[in-house]
C-alpha cells in the first residue's frame, strides 16, 4: 500500500509582482485539482506579508506528484519563476504517517 504524500510549497513574490503572482498561482488550482491522485491543492496568502504564498497539497502517492511536476502548467511555473519570485521556492515533501483514516 502506498503512503499519502503531503507537499508544502512556500513562495515569496517579488514586491512589484504580488498581484501577477497571485493570479498565476490561482490559475494552477483547477488543472492541478483535476489530476489523478490529487487529494487537496490549497493556496494560502500570508495575512501579514502579502508577498508570501503557501501551497498545501496532498497526493495519494509520490508517483502522482512526480507526474504532476512534468505537466505543462508546472513547466510554465518553472519558466516564470525568475519573473515572479524573489527567492527560490521552498518545497517540502512529507509522508503522512497519521491523522487520517
Amino acid at each position: 500500500m502506498s503512503q499519502q504524500l503531503t507537499v508544502i510549497a512556500h513562495l515569496v513574490a517579488r514586491e512589484n509582482k504580488i498581484d501577477a503572482t497571485k493570479e498565476f498561482l490561482l490559475g494552477l488550482i483547477g488543472p492541478t485539482q483535476a489530476e489523478p491522485g490529487c487529494v487537496d491543492y490549497l493556496l494560502h496568502q500570508d495575512d501579514d506579508n502579502p508577498t508570501e504564498f503557501t501551497f498545501y497539497e496532498n497526493r495519494t502517492e509520490r508517483g502522482e506528484w512526480d507526474k504532476h511536476m512534468d505537466l505543462p502548467h508546472l513547466a510554465e511555473f518553472a519558466a516564470r519563476a525568475d519573473e515572479l519570485f524573489a527567492v527560490e521556492p521552498q518545497i517540502r515533501l512529507m509522508t503522512m504517517i497519521g491523522g487520517r483514516g
